[in-house]
């Protein structure tokens, strides 16, 4: 739920999903629509890291001091720029999920976690079709049944329906925001 008027508290929109699914999109038109909504995508946390450390997975979700860099960016962009943030971020790993929306919420930061659904064909689909992440085309297949076990499992997010054009998408979280 969103602050009544005039009351600006610490909040992070967690835009969750599987690679491919629209949370980057959904989460930029959410950012237009959300009253002072700034966007800070954890990825770039990652793109900073991996210069200097290597994951031996290649995936930079599995070192840990990317989730603590996560929580302390997050809880520190939440309470000293005191608007709400949108995060678009796969997290698939319900270990690291766990780890890093609960640590923002340890930190009295409030999150509000949407996974955008996308049926396994949908989605394969769209991962196929996406002109834009061609390179990233492999690493989104290889990650689809991975995603829909950990958000099939899920019984503390809002699910909203990721087959919906973008637009839809993000006036469902905000009508969900303003519930």
């Amino acid at each position: 739920m969103l602050p009544r008027e005039g009351t600006i508290l610490p909040m992070i929109v967690w835009i969750n999903g599987a690679f491919g699914s629209g949370k980057t999109t959904a989460a930029g038109l959410l950012t237009k629509r959300l009253d002072g909504a700034k966007l800070f995508d954890p990825e770039y946390v990652g793109f900073m890291l991996m210069p200097f450390v290597e994951s031996p997975t290649g995936d930079f979700q599995d070192l840990p001091l990317w989730r603590h860099l996560v929580i302390e960016a997050m809880t520190g962009l939440a309470r000293q720029y005191r608007h709400p943030w949108v995060a678009p971020m796969s997290l698939i790993n319900a270990a690291y999920r766990a780890e890093i929306l609960g640590g923002i919420r340890g930190a009295g930061v409030e999150v509000h976690e949407f996974v955008l659904a996308v049926p396994e064909d949908r989605l394969r689909a769209r991962i196929d079709t996406d002109q834009v992440e061609v390179k990233a085309r492999r690493w989104r297949h290889d990650h689809v049944d991975q995603a829909l076990t950990t958000f099939g499992s899920l019984t503390d997010a809002t699910f909203i329906d990721g087959t919906q054009p973008p637009k839809e998408v993000a006036e469902a979280v905000l009508t969900r925001l303003r519930g």
